[in-house]
């Protein structure tokens, strides 16, 4: 099948956000001391895309990417990415200051949620101006399984917000589970890039070596075992 015009421009985004990713320093490797994935799992690869706020242009440039990305698929999806009325992000979130960016670009409100319920009276779960019926556009850095994400969507919807679309910077695009956790909220996912595309990227630029690389790939297609494995080996 040959992909079409916005295939082709989301796959050019990609890698244009991957080389960003490498070129800042944002990718972390190593396999000595592997990182922590959500609560059972280890990566020997990190991405924190907060790095990327170092340079100017280069942040400029992937809010410029934030934008094409919802208007391009967004819009692709038959519902109009002008149609929404506020930006949200966790209150506690590394995605915070992406939230922010994206929402004075698209000139909306910014809303926060809390990823757990608040017993404190003057604390609000979503908080910030928000209307009943409001579309709202939940932002974060980066997503893995999409666990923590369906829970702020719940809470966005329990306070009279609709909720179709979700924005990361980042995905880790290897957890099949990021689309039972979503799918049944009827919330799509949108990313900058995910690990295939920066393994690409690191592969087409010499950014690792072989070895690095071959690790990586088999973290990427396996991640459950990559890591029981290794350990095993080592015994």
């Amino acid at each position: 099948m040959i992909p079409d015009y916005a295939d082709i421009e989301q796959r050019r985004g990609a890698l244009a956000t991957a080389r960003m990713l490498l070129d800042c320093g944002a990718v972390s490797y190593d396999l000595d001391n592997p990182f922590q994935v959500g609560n059972t799992l280890e990566s020997p690869l990190h991405v924190d895309a907060r790095v990327v706020l170092g340079w100017p242009d280069r942040r400029r440039r992937l809010v410029d990417m934030a934008v094409e990305t919802l208007r391009r698929d967004i819009d692709k999806e038959g519902v109009r990415s002008d149609d929404i009325d506020a930006i949200a992000c966790p209150t506690d979130g590394q995605g915070v200051p992406f939230a922010a960016l994206i929402a004075d670009r698209l000139d909306l409100p910014l809303v926060f949620v809390r990823r757990a319920r608040s017993d404190n009276p003057h604390k609000h779960d979503v908080e910030g101006r928000i209307k009943p019926g409001w579309r709202v556009l939940l932002v974060e850095q980066l997503a893995t399984d999409g666990a923590r994400k369906a829970g702020l969507i719940k809470t966005l919807q329990a306070a009279g917000a609709t909720v179709t679309d979700v924005l990361v910077i980042f995905q880790y695009g290897i957890f099949d589970a990021i689309h039972e956790n979503l799918s049944p909220l009827g919330v799509r996912m949108h990313a900058l890039a995910t690990w295939w595309d920066i393994q690409d990227e690191a592969r087409n630029g010499h950014d690792l070596p072989d070895a690095a690389l071959a690790e990586i790939d088999g973290f990427l297609k396996d991640p459950c075992h990559w890591h029981p494995q290794r350990r095993k080996a080592a015994e």
